[in-house]
């Protein structure tokens, strides 16, 4: 790489569920990184402040409203960033949601829909992608599963451990399949992230059922964290960065567990 040249500099990625959390810092960390970013979200709200961000930064970033459990979005959305920039580079595949629920209380309907977020929402996506990949001879397709679906235990939802464990088996079959055409596939998995995420879990679970105080519920999960704290988006975003960039050219397949130790493989 010549020197001053940025690692992701002329590629095109899209970021889904980018609108925050983890989804928000990867979108600005690839933009930083020199990519031209497009995020998607379902709250045009939250798309219209990421852009502002970009613009501040100067960065390459667009976005648009998309429904990442919706099969049609998908093929629309890799279609239209082809449209628009010529060439798909790096698809990072990392909206999802979780609804907390113990084993004995899980309904069809939450069944339902966090398959269809987490699992059938990104293979699809994944599939989206990796078409126009494969023509193009090249591409990095990054899926965010978590480490819920390397240690089930810990979860607060059965169909959530459920959905990322499968993301990494289909990390593993579509890398398979597709290095032969230049592309890589990989996941990251992180642990406890400080995020809206975690922060209204801390709400309906610590606040509402046990009646504890805001913050404590979610203390309490990261106490067990060896490196001490919990961690924030922007560590996230850079095992993505690196995963899509070209020092890992080498790497497909693989699961980088992002939890400062709470699982360790």
């Amino acid at each position: 790489m010549p020197k001053g040249t940025k690692p992701l500099e002329d590629r095109v990625a899209i970021v889904t569920g980018a609108g925050q959390g983890n989804g928000r810092a990867i979108a600005l960390r690839l933009a930083a990184d020199g990519a031209m970013v497009f995020g998607t979200d379902l709250r045009s709200d939250l798309l219209n402040a990421l852009e502002d961000d970009g613009r501040r930064s100067a960065f390459k970033l667009a976005t648009g409203v998309y429904d990442a459990s919706n099969l049609a979005d998908a093929d629309r959305l890799v279609a239209g960033v082809v449209e628009s920039y010529g060439r798909l580079d790096v698809m990072v595949n990392n909206a999802g949601a979780i609804w907390a629920a113990p084993f004995p209380d899980v309904t069809e309907e939450t069944w339902d829909r966090t398959m269809n977020l987490n699992l059938k929402g990104l293979f699809f996506h994944m599939q989206a992608a990796a078409r126009q990949m494969i023509e193009q001879r090249g591409g990095v397709i990054i899926n965010l599963a978590s480490i819920a679906g390397i240690d089930p235990g810990i979860t607060l939802s059965p169909p959530y451990a459920a959905s990322k464990a499968a993301v990494i088996n289909l990390t593993k079959s579509a890398a398979f399949r597709v290095a032969e055409h230049g592309v890589r596939v990989n996941a990251v998995a992180p642990g406890i992230v400080n995020t809206a995420f975690n922060q209204t879990l801390d709400r309906l679970i610590g606040v509402e059922q046990e009646g504890l105080p805001e913050g404590e519920f979610l203390r309490r999960r990261a106490s067990g964290v060896p490196l001490g704290r919990i961690s924030v988006p922007e560590d996230v975003a850079g095992v993505v960065a690196f995963l899509a960039g070209p020092d890992a050219a080498y790497i497909t397949g693989e699961t980088i567990v992002v939890s400062g130790g709470l699982a360790m493989r």
